[in-house]
């Protein structure tokens, strides 16, 4: 066959979909259902969903790598084994539950709350990494929007007895372009309120339009374009399309961002940034190519790997802390040179909030399992040290906990960690990450994709062994 063809679209999903088939019969089609394909460097990823009598499980996707010829180099992901219980028939209740329990849990009057309509999932702990049998029960997921902006949370709420078993922040803190500035209004409740263009505020710097007088609108501008312009060099993305928002303002698709928001019931100014699963919006003076990146990659992952989660939601946060540096260096930011290579945060108003070379020295763990590592650990942004010294001796190299690793450097580093981008699915672990980052390099090295050889993989391996990311979490 020849090499200059690449075997892609319905050609990728039909001759993944025979793998699937053929290696587990029990996963055959109606079970498993086509959601996703995209191209990669060296083939293409194309990603299947389990769904149960049509509803589908929350966690449960299948990834198949192929090569350029079509071959399954790969296969990650996880399935349910049973189910037990079934769907009553009415929803009733259940948002009442999910209102009830956050309104326990933040201590926010249930009258101040909201929620939108239940959506049916299958949910199986251990999909995320919980111990003890593989089980699905009927559940509902109701997302539910408190007072302030970054009050938004997912619950999971049991269908019969209406327990909630899991939660999780929705707000992940934070070319065509729009930046907009509330110049220190403050905002509150939906992410209506902060909405840059045919909402809110209106735009004050639009694509190919001048300068602004206010400093942050100028900043987020450029740094959106430096993060377009990654995406579109090293992995053939649009970001603009993949993770622009159109509000119906006549500007279209595009990279939205508020600037210099106060947010109800914090200082003012407000000392952070998020993605709120549509646009970003930012406090005053936190605008850097690292930290905008990183926010605009919690968009990447929403339309990837969908990282939700248990132990996904720390992986969501590393993968856009490896993503918003790839994204300073590749624009030679003067806040990532030097000592401040591996620092996330240097020249915002927050100062340095992570280490990525030494994860330790911001009161994070550098390894699953070692110091300071707690599975359970209710702070997202901890445990996401280990990716983050994961991508540091993979990119630059050193010797640590026993391994000595030759970095790849940044290009090769960014294809490998794209590859786990895109073939995790949404309830995660760190051990699939260090799956995900051996398989992915393995690919790529057997395309010789940006030059990427076996003693790559090789290097990835020992980083792999040095983060314990070949481990399951205890």
């Amino acid at each position: 066959m020849s090499r200059n063809r690449v075997i892609t679209g319905a050609a990728a999903v039909a001759l993944a979909a025979t793998a699937i088939a053929t290696a587990s019969p029990a996963l055959a089609a109606p079970a498993m259902q086509h959601l996703a394909s995209r191209a990669m460097p060296f083939g293409s990823v194309v990603r299947y969903q389990q769904t149960i009598a049509g509803v589908p499980v929350f966690g449960g996707q299948v990834v198949t790598t192929l090569d350029r010829d079509g071959h399954v180099l790969a296969t990650h992901g996880k399935t349910t084994k049973t189910t037990s219980g079934q769907f009553p028939a009415s929803s009733e209740g259940v948002t009442a539950a999910a209102v009830a329990e956050v309104a326990h849990r933040s201590g926010i009057p249930a009258a101040k709350l909201t929620a939108g309509a239940p959506r049916a999932y299958w949910y199986d702990a251990t999909l995320g990494g919980a111990k003890g049998a593989s089980v699905a029960v009927p559940t509902y997921q109701v997302l539910v929007h408190g007072p302030r902006l970054d009050d938004k949370w997912t619950e999971v709420v049991k269908a019969d007895t209406r327990q909630v078993l899991a939660s999780w922040s929705d707000i992940h803190e934070a070319v065509n372009r729009d930046v907009c500035d509330a110049a220190r209004a403050t905002v509150s409740g939906s992410a209506e309120s902060v909405r840059c263009g045919g909402g809110a505020f209106s735009v004050t710097r639009g694509e190919g339009g001048g300068e602004s007088s206010v400093t942050d609108v100028n900043n987020v501008y450029n740094f959106f374009g430096d993060a377009q312009n990654f995406y579109a060099k090293a992995v053939g993305v649009d970001l603009t399309s993949l993770v622009g928002a159109d509000y119906g303002d006549g500007t279209g698709t595009a990279l939205r961002g508020t600037v210099r928001i106060c947010v109800q019931g914090e200082q003012c100014p407000y000392l952070n940034a998020f993605w709120d699963g549509e646009q970003m919006a930012f406090g005053e003076g936190v605008t850097t190519d690292d930290v905008t990146g990183h926010e605009l990659t919690h968009g990447v992952t929403q339309h990837t790997s969908g990282l939700q989660g248990s132990q996904a939601d720390s992986i969501n946060e590393g993968l856009s802390d490896v993503f918003g540096k790839f994204i300073a260096l590749s624009a030679n930011d003067p806040n990532s040179a030097g000592d401040n290579r591996w620092n996330l945060g240097a020249g915002t108003s927050l100062g340095v909030i992570r280490n990525m070379k030494d994860p330790r020295s911001t009161n994070q763990p550098d390894m699953v399992n070692g110091p300071g590592w707690d599975t359970n650990n209710p702070d997202v942004h901890i445990n996401d040290g280990v990716v983050n010294k994961a991508d540091y001796l993979i990119t630059d190299g050193d010797t640590f906990n026993g391994q000595t690793v030759r970095g790849l450097g940044a290009d090769k580093a960014v294809q490998v960690w794209w590859g786990v981008e895109n073939t995790l699915t949404p309830s995660a672990t760190f051990h699939d990450v260090g799956n995900a980052l051996n398989s992915s390099c393995s690919a790529l090295a057997q395309n010789g994709t940006a030059g990427i050889t076996a003693d790559d993989c090789a290097q990835v391996a020992n980083a792999v062994k040095a983060t314990q990311l070949d481990q399951d979490a205890q």
